[in-house]
């Protein structure tokens, strides 16, 4: 699904949607919305909802409104400060912006920016959250969640056996779920195989310190102090390991080679063969690791 315009406004008490593709859960109930015109708005469902705005930021709104209808999108200003985050109004070259900012434990840090019309109002664009399996099912499955998870995450069929032969609940058998019209992020998590990682060398197992393992990772969220990094070197024979931080990647190769003279000082008997450096990956190559003798 392409962006979509969507105006922030500190007025709308709640957010109104006009995509389902923007629900995680979704329930029918018949309600009205009075809009601003004295009209009556006949709403189709609410539910959770996630959206990403241009900068990448996600919002987590737990009582949306589907209004197919409506003539624009509409997010309330305080679903914003449920996530966390703050507003204020910035001027560059007679322009006005609404900054959205968040605390990350340093100081305020610019989320988003978000343009003002001629009119005086704020508008952005949405767009639904990619990569995320949902199921949208116009019934109440709140009862039916909760005894999902009291009895321990049963298959739909157990849960029906378990139903049909205990009393204690108020579940209609009648309006029971099909499998496919109820997804279950735990169980999804649980059920979710990943294919492993093999090294490229397959070999006997190595004398210490004849290969060595490292990595880059970061930037760190939040800061830990001025340092922005971290590499860890790890032995491919034994448990050995040693993490420094960095405050920038440009330091990594002097503090490895400091590493290594340390080794070499406090470790005379064995030799430093191999460094092998994993390389950064994505989900649709195989592992990469580049080896350096040494």
């Amino acid at each position: 699904m392409e962006e979509e315009v969507c105006l922030v406004d500190s007025c709308t008490s709640n957010t109104i949607l006009r995509e389902s593709t923007y629900f995680q859960t979704l329930k029918k109930s018949k309600g009205n919305v009075t809009t601003i015109a004295g009209r009556d708005a006949v709403i189709v469902g609410s539910g959770r909802a996630t959206i990403t705005l241009p900068m990448g930021t996600q919002l987590e709104i737990e009582d949306a409104l589907l209004y197919p209808d409506s003539t624009r999108t509409l997010l309330s200003f305080k679903y914003l400060r449920k996530n966390g985050l703050h507003t204020e109004t910035h001027s560059v070259n007679n322009e006005e912006f609404l900054l959205i900012t968040k605390d990350n434990g340093y100081g305020k840090q610019i989320v988003e920016r978000i343009p003002s019309l001629s009119t005086g109002l704020y508008y952005t664009y949405i767009k639904p959250e990619q990569h995320v399996a949902y199921k949208i099912i116009f019934q109440n499955l709140d009862v039916f969640k909760i005894w999902h998870d009291r009895l321990g995450h049963p298959g739909t069929g157990m849960m029906r056996k378990i139903i049909s032969n205990s009393i204690g609940h108020k579940i209609n058998l009648a309006k029971f779920p099909n499998s496919s019209d109820f997804i279950c992020t735990a169980c999804a998590t649980g059920k979710l195989i990943l294919r492993p990682s093999y090294l490229k060398i397959r070999a006997e197992p190595l004398q210490f310190l004849e290969r060595i393992q490292g990595d880059i990772c970061g930037p760190i969220n939040p800061l830990s102090g001025p340092f922005r990094y971290f590499m860890v070197l790890i032995d491919a024979s034994t448990r050995w390991s040693h993490v420094c931080l960095l405050s920038t990647r440009n330091h990594a190769f002097a503090r490895f080679i400091a590493q290594i003279i340390k080794l070499r000082a406090h470790h005379p008997e064995h030799v430093i063969k191999q460094f092998g450096w994993i390389m950064p990956l994505n989900f649709l190559q195989k592992p990469s690791m580049n080896i350096v003798w040494l």
